[in-house]
């Protein structure tokens, strides 16, 4: 299910149920395969998120990447706090 139901998940959980499309934007800048940039035109996403542009292959990959990096940060706090 790699579609702009997926990607919403996706943005959802690293932001919350608010505006993710543009704070994902910037999050995939820097892993763009063209080069690192700020952000990826936050219009983009937007497309890819309401289908009306097909997500690229290299997105998926980063994201389920990132997803993993804040679990483990979040685990590494709940931790802390807990042996506080």
């Amino acid at each position: 299910m790699r579609d702009a139901d997926l990607l919403r998940r996706a943005g959802e959980a690293l932001y919350g149920d608010g505006d993710w499309r543009r704070p994902m934007a910037r999050l995939l800048g820097p892993h763009h395969p063209d080069g690192p940039r700020d952000e990826v035109d936050p219009r983009s996403v937007s497309r890819w998120s309401n289908g009306g542009r097909e997500i690229p292959d290299w997105v998926w990959p980063v994201l389920a990447r990132l997803l993993r990096d804040r679990v483990a940060d979040a685990t590494e706090v709940a931790r802390d706090i807990e042996a506080a």
